[in-house]
């Protein structure tokens, strides 16, 4: 009997991915990053330009993996949660037009994922993990598989590449110092939770070995999904060299499979600094798990249920 194969495409303010599941085990298989907030308006949503390169994409993939809408889930988060209803109405039409189906997720919803995805024992330590999006972060803590406290930021990634629209020029950009007192005054909330380090998601751990961050052997809790972390001190510096002396160029050619994605990675790396000092957490524990990790645990655990009944 062939073992079914699923697939889950997370559509975010920033990146569409497209993930495998196959015996339980996900697997990232095509990405395209777009940075919506750049051209969006609130009249008219996400621009013309973007929405036709992100459905071009789609199209390629459905066509690629003969995507069904019996195998494949599409879930909408971020800035898709605040288009216009005349373009959302298109979405759906646009997608059901290729025989699949999408699901927009609230805001809660995805923190559910989110928290589902990353609750574990951790060797009972108390850990923060941190979320990015491009419009929003999510700062979850969770203690000996709990969830103890949650905080729903409205600050993301895309709001650093506004304010600093030069970020990725070398002989343009502005200080760290200048991004970071920018971030921490947006974080109105206290968020020094006394955690043991931070779980730092999004796709943090292919970046930071890409970009090679100091890494070593994650020494605070045992778990196959996080074998490394830096150190705040370590992660300060190499955001520094990278703000300072990386080209945009450079970073793109790390990632040519989605060269893309590299335009928003030293402003999500100088975010996360910004609420790890905040936090007073000495240790970042990178990580590539995301809310279609917690989506495809929630449904095998449906599924396990139903069958024990």
């Amino acid at each position: 009997m062939d073992t079914q194969i699923n697939y889950y495409i997370d559509m975010g303010s920033s990146t569409i991915k497209v993930n495998k599941e196959e015996k339980g085990i996900l697997t990232l298989v095509e990405e395209k990053s777009v940075i919506l907030k750049k051209n969006f308006s609130e009249e008219q949503g996400i621009s013309s330009h973007d929405y036709l390169t992100i459905f071009r994409f789609l199209k390629e993939c459905t066509q690629k993996y003969e995507l069904t809408k019996h195998k494949t889930k599409i879930i909408a988060t971020g800035i898709w949660r605040q288009i216009p209803k005349s373009q959302w109405d298109g979405v759906r039409a646009d997608i059901h037009d290729m025989g699949l189906t999408i699901e927009r997720i609230s805001h809660e919803q995805e923190n559910y994922y989110f928290q589902k995805a990353m609750q574990g024992i951790y060797n009972g330590k108390r850990i923060l993990m941190v979320n990015m999006g491009g419009k929003t972060t999510a700062l979850v803590v969770i203690n000996k598989g709990n969830v103890k406290e949650k905080v729903n930021l409205t600050l993301g990634v895309g709001d650093i590449l506004k304010q600093f629209p030069t970020i990725n020029d070398i002989d343009q950009s502005p200080s760290l110092d200048e991004i970071l007192m920018f971030a921490k005054d947006k974080i109105t909330e206290s968020i020094d939770f006394s955690c043991d380090c931070g779980i730092h998601t999004g796709g943090e751990l292919r970046f930071q070995q890409l970009a090679k961050y100091h890494l070593v052997p994650n020494t605070i809790f045992h778990d196959v999904n996080h074998p490394y972390m830096v150190s705040l001190t370590d992660f300060q510096f190499r955001n520094r060299e990278l703000l300072e002396k990386v080209t945009l160029t450079e970073l793109r050619e790390w990632l040519p499979q989605n060269p893309t994605w590299m335009d928003g990675a030293k402003a999500g790396a100088i975010l996360g600094q910004a609420i790890f000092e905040k936090a007073n957490i000495s240790y970042i524990i990178p990580s590539d798990l995301n809310i279609i990790h917690g989506v495809v645990k929630e449904e095998n655990n449906l599924l396990k249920s139903h069958n024990d009944r």
